[in-house]
């Protein structure tokens, strides 16, 4: 099928129903992304390591789609097409995805029906809500697989294999991982630490791309899936994990370092580790942090579901304040925690005056019913800030 399957304007009153759902986006991108991590073992994986990654993803194809039924222009299946050679290129299983969309079809069809609700419903309209949904999943699904096919007939797609089941611990032994290594260039022994990117400058230079060039100007020994998001660097001692940082310190990209490791059977964990670690820094944020630098924000890192209970739970009255307001107060709490405690050094840091910090610190009591002499009290505050901080709109 082509864009001309779609080429029939939609009608006016399906169009006025399309529009109301893009209005209420980021909510059908929140229940569609909890749909796919209820329905799909992979996406539960991805909701569970990575909720607002998955969540960015669905608001981006539900606006795609959602918006070329409201122009009613063709869809744009180039930008199908690319985001199919994107998710091929790091590993995604093409079922998976697939799937996820037949899901995502499903969806917009029955919130479609709901947002109509009976009194505009009958049987010709029903069809014709559901063959316009259905045909923008057929097209999307062609592009995905021919994006697929394109990747998989690249010459390099053997070594993103190779590299992709040795991250996945997909091979059996000892003597096929050596093998893996040998032909992605790797020693076959020694240690090892598992590096996660993310560019964090969108209109910019892919830093992804510069991760694994920089890597080879500087004559490390390292492999990458096809566009740097993930892979293994050896290193011959522990001092080595310094230069490393140093170096991915020096670009755009917010990096994950696993602690240095030595066995092929220890890369999955290690890999999962670097992820944890690269959620330890603030969305958009350039740095590098090696897994269990700080341990609360590891903590947090790991279990994000868990730390926005306690968010929801320890900070519920600073975060139905005001914006301006409520950054003031987690500004003052972030900088007195950075002070160990000490109202003065919280103020340096602000700018203020120490009875300025004292007085919000207050506020920050009455609302949340914590006490910042109690041990426990500050423990939750602490690990709900954390919270806040990697992730500044909890859901």
């Amino acid at each position: 099928m082509g864009i001309e399957a779609l080429a029939r304007p939609v009608p006016r009153e399906h169009r006025e129903l399309v529009r109301e759902m893009l209005g209420r986006l980021p909510e059908f991108a929140d229940r569609l992304a909890r749909l796919l991590s209820t329905e799909d073992e992979f996406y539960r994986q991805v909701d569970h390591v990575a909720p607002a990654e998955l969540r960015k993803v669905c608001h981006a194809n539900l606006e795609r789609a959602l918006t070329a039924l409201a122009d009613g222009h063709g869809l744009a299946l180039d930008a199908a097409r690319k985001t199919g050679l994107v998710q091929a290129r790091q590993g995604i299983p093409l079922p998976a995805v697939l799937r996820a969309f037949r899901i995502g079809g499903t969806f917009v069809y029955e919130a479609l029906l709901e947002l109509a609700g009976p009194e505009f419903l009958n049987s010709t309209r029903t069809i014709e809500i559901n063959s316009y949904v259905w045909k923008a999943i057929d097209l999307y699904s062609d592009a995905l697989t021919t994006a697929y096919d394109e990747v998989a007939a690249e010459p390099s797609h053997a070594n993103a294999r190779r590299l992709d089941d040795l991250l996945r611990g997909r091979l059996a032994g000892q003597s096929e991982m050596e093998a893996a290594a040998r032909e992605l260039g790797l020693p076959t022994a020694g240690m090892f630490v598992a590096v996660v990117t993310e560019r964090v400058e969108p209109d910019g230079q892919d830093g992804q791309d510069t991760v694994e060039a920089l890597m080879r100007a500087r004559r490390w020994r390292s492999a990458w899936r096809p566009g740097g998001e993930a892979g293994l660097v050896a290193i011959d001692r522990i001092e080595d994990l310094r230069r490393l940082r140093e170096v991915l310190g020096s670009l755009p990209v917010a990096a994950g370092l696993s602690r240095p490791f030595a066995g092929f059977p220890d890369v999955p964990d290690a890999l999962h580790r670097a992820r944890i670690a690269r959620r330890s820094l603030p969305s958009a944020t350039a740095g590098v942090v090696v897994f269990g630098d700080s341990p609360v924000t590891t903590l947090v890192a790991a279990a994000p579901g868990m730390a926005r209970d306690v968010v929801r739970s320890a900070l519920s009255g600073v975060l139905t304040l005001s914006g301006a307001e409520r950054k003031v107060l987690l500004d003052t709490l972030l900088a007195w925690f950075a002070g160990h405690g000490s109202a003065k050094e919280a103020a340096d840091r602000l700018f203020v005056h120490p009875n300025t910090v004292r007085y919000r610190l207050r506020r920050v009591q009455e609302l949340t019913k914590r006490d910042l002499t109690d041990p426990v009290d500050i423990g939750e505050l602490y690990v709900a800030l954390e919270s806040v901080r990697l992730d500044p709109e909890p859901s």
